[in-house]
């Protein structure tokens, strides 16, 4: 069928012509040797019915009137050559003539007729006469018919040939116009010599002439717009490029254009310089103003003849010149701080001081990454400028942070998050009341790490939230078939957090352990987030948690704060604690916060009681619980 589909168009036309051709053919055929073959046998069959009808007369009165001898009455049939065989039998059966000729073996087919004899009065059946009537003429009409027929098939299949002759010879311009048409190219014309002047043919010359004008008129306007086009394809390149490569605001190169200078240009030595407070600037004058600041600072670093690079935001960077040393770079850093810190600035009519501070990378071989190290450096500890010093392994530190909160998130989708959990004692009884949970990442070979390596890390991503969730939940589910009070851990992000707030409140109520909860809060946090810790604070206790102050005792510990926060539980931090029994001060320090607790009604924990000494003084100064290795190490419970 796909063969048929792509085939040439004589081809299709001339099969079309076969398949109409042989279905009237044979339709006509068949017709007609059904009319003739009746119309023979009918006229063969009626000719026997004749001589039947002849001859029945004087038989059935011969029969009648008892003679039996009838073959001289019959002869007159008997000799005609048609005449096959003759049978007539009585009423009884009996067989009065059985005539049969010498053609009984003939080759074609034959006709029978049957007739019943009847008595001439009472026209009552007295016998039965049959003609076996020879069907040779029939054959012989259907003989001629075949052969007609045959020369009629022979003539139609030359007529059909000789159809597909003349119709290539028709169609023959079509190929000799396709043929000039496939090697049509645009801006060429062709010119068709065909010697046919068939209508049809004149008119797809015609047509294609037209086309071959039209397409000469586009070709032109193509190219006058492709003309165009390349020159807004230059216009629209240079302008991404400007906007690629430079910064919109200064009209500085930006970060891209540098790493591609750094590339092209290979220097490995660069500095980046931080605006210092910029924050400060932007949300005291708005950031418009903030932005015109950065302009000026862009003007006034280019006519420092440093070419400087916008980075983003408020950083920019400058690299080592061509033939400038690594020291004379440093010299004009120095130089460009020290002016800066001179140099006045406007801002809406105010005069503004920018001071900056910069990081810088010698002969590095990731020199904005160093650079962006030593700012980093640099800031952390108030210098003006730092150089970033490989032997102090802060790059390295960098990646083991990021290896770091990779395995935390590993552990949270493993399910390799664990809580053990530290005994708090009371001082009096000596009995186990109360479980701290601390929170680990239980390593693939069944070590576990503990919270002061990775905790830092979670706190600088998005995973801290999800630690804690997961803490509060196994802690939870553990004690809800226990007695015991259980604390946990919680940071101003979390309490802050209200996704992590209704997490909590929702598996505290799931558990029914709200009453036996205790949720430990550091003073300092408490105090930069007052108001928020506040309203946790009171939502807890609503539920019936209890809240503690984590670390008491370092710093400037507010007791006023402890009584707006309405806590339950002080928690003495173990820098006091585990030297009591040797640093007098630390004693009179806990023995004040001690004071304190009983006369407001909460109790105390002493932490980091490490021997039995600490514990007695503790017991002594009224201390209500202790915790530390001396009295239970962490541990995981069933």
């Amino acid at each position: 069928m796909n063969r048929f589909k792509h085939a040439r168009l004589s081809t299709k036309l001339f099969a079309m012509m076969i398949i109409i051709s042989f279905v009237i053919f044979t339709t006509i055929t068949l017709i007609t040797f059904s009319i003739v073959r009746d119309l023979t046998m009918n006229s063969q069959n009626e000719k026997a019915v004749l001589l039947l009808d002849a001859v029945e007369p004087s038989v059935s009165l011969s029969l009648f009137l008892g003679i039996k001898d009838m073959g001289e009455k019959l002869s007159a049939i008997t000799r005609l050559n048609e005449v096959i065989a003759l049978r007539i039998l009585d009423a009884d059966g009996k067989i009065l003539l059985d005539y049969r000729s010498n053609g009984m073996n003939s080759p074609y087919e034959s006709i029978q007729v049957t007739k019943n004899l009847m008595e001439p009065s009472t026209l009552r059946p007295i016998g039965l006469m049959t003609l076996t009537y020879s069907g040779e003429e029939f054959t012989k009409t259907m003989d001629r018919f075949y052969t007609l027929y045959s020369w009629i098939a022979v003539s139609v299949f030359i007529t059909l040939l000789l159809m597909l002759l003349w119709i290539n010879h028709l169609l023959l311009p079509i190929k000799l116009i396709a043929k000039k048409v496939r090697n049509f190219k645009p801006g060429e014309k062709i010119t068709f010599d065909i010697p046919y002047t068939q209508r049809e043919f004149s008119q797809i010359i015609h047509a294609f002439e037209s086309m071959q004008n039209r397409v000469y008129e586009y070709s032109h306007e193509i190219k006058s717009i492709n003309k165009n086009l390349e020159i807004k394809v230059a216009e629209q390149t240079h302008e991404a490029t400007r906007h690629l490569y430079y910064d919109n605001l200064t009209a500085l190169p930006n970060r891209l254009k540098l790493q591609e200078d750094l590339n092209v240009k290979p220097s490995n030595t660069v500095a980046i310089l931080n605006i210092d407070d910029f924050k400060e600037i932007n949300d005291f004058f708005g950031i418009d103003a903030g932005d015109w600041l950065l302009t000026q600072i862009a003007h006034w670093l280019t006519e420092m003849k440093l070419s400087p690079y916008r980075l983003g935001g408020d950083e920019f960077a400058f690299r080592l010149k061509p033939g400038s040393s690594t020291t004379e770079f440093r010299h004009d850093i120095e130089i460009l701080l020290s002016l800066l810190s001179e140099k006045l600035f406007m801002i809406a009519d105010e005069t503004v001081h920018v001071r900056a501070t910069v990081g810088i990378a010698v002969d590095s071989d990731k020199p904005l990454i160093h650079a962006d190290v030593a700012l980093n450096k640099a800031r952390k500890l108030k210098l003006p400028y730092s150089v970033y010093d490989q032997s102090e392994g802060i790059e390295q530190q960098y990646q083991a942070n990021i290896a770091m909160s990779a395995q935390i998130r590993q552990a949270l989708v493993e399910h390799r998050i664990v809580c053990q959990y530290q005994p708090i004692v009371s001082c009096i009884s000596g009995k186990i009341e109360k479980f701290e949970t601390l929170v680990r990442i239980r390593n693939e070979d069944g070590s576990l790490i503990g919270p002061y390596e990775f905790l830092p890390i979670a706190q600088k991503t998005k995973l801290y939230h999800h630690i804690t969730q997961e803490v509060v939940y196994q802690s939870c589910n553990l004690f809800a078939s226990r007695h015991e009070q259980f604390s946990i851990n919680l940071s101003s992000s979390d309490i802050l957090d209200s996704r992590t707030v209704a997490t909590i409140e929702n598996i505290l109520r799931q558990t029914g352990t709200a009453n036996r909860v205790i949720f430990e809060i550091l003073e300092s946090e408490g105090i930069e987030n007052f108001d928020e810790v506040a309203s946790f604070i009171g939502r807890m206790k609503a539920l019936g948690a209890k809240i503690a102050i984590d670390d008491f005792g370092t710093g400037y510990s507010n007791f006023e704060n402890i009584l707006k926060l309405n806590v339950d539980i002080l928690k003495i931090d173990g820098s006091l604690i585990k030297s009591i029994d040797q640093n007098p001060r630390h004693r009179i320090v806990v023995e004040a916060i001690v004071d304190f607790a009983h006369r407001i009604g909460i109790d105390t924990v002493a932490e980091y009681v490490t021997s039995e000494e600490v514990l007695k003084n503790i017991t002594e100064l009224g201390v209500t619980y202790a915790q530390g290795f001396h009295t239970g190490k962490p541990q995981f419970l069933n």
